[in-house]
């Protein structure tokens, strides 16, 4: 089952996402799934999607893979954090940028007030 949870609350997809070491064979992995019926925007205990796992692990080709199939840009997790906080985290400019120019909410404040941008 490609939308089976483990104990975390994680998908295979969100796994895949979440690898800091990306490489071809995990874009090819999530390409696989989505194409398989994975649920692109199933939350993990905590409200993070492949989303917020892709956007922190800095995969840019997985980032917009997700987008261009659906994934919700502004889908809040428990913190109020959208995927932005984390490209903001990390400071990769590139994802921020795609992900500002595909609608994500740059206002957008997170439980301590915080937006995006002062993170």
């Amino acid at each position: 089952d490609v939308n089976k949870n483990n104990k975390s609350g994680e998908t295979p997809l969100f796994a895949a996402c979440n690898n800091k070491y990306t490489s071809k064979i995990n874009e090819a992995i999530v390409k696989y799934l989505i194409e398989h019926g994975a649920n692109i925007n199933k939350e993990r205990k905590d409200g993070c999607t492949p989303l917020f796992a892709a956007c922190k692990s800095e995969n840019e080709t997985i980032v917009k893979y997700l987008i261009e199939h659906g994934s919700t840009i502004n889908l809040e997790n428990v913190d109020g954090e959208t995927p932005l906080f984390n490209a903001c985290k990390n400071e990769n400019e590139t994802i921020v940028k795609y992900l500002v120019e595909h609608g994500a909410d740059i206002n957008k404040e997170n439980r301590n007030n915080e937006t995006p941008l002062f993170v």
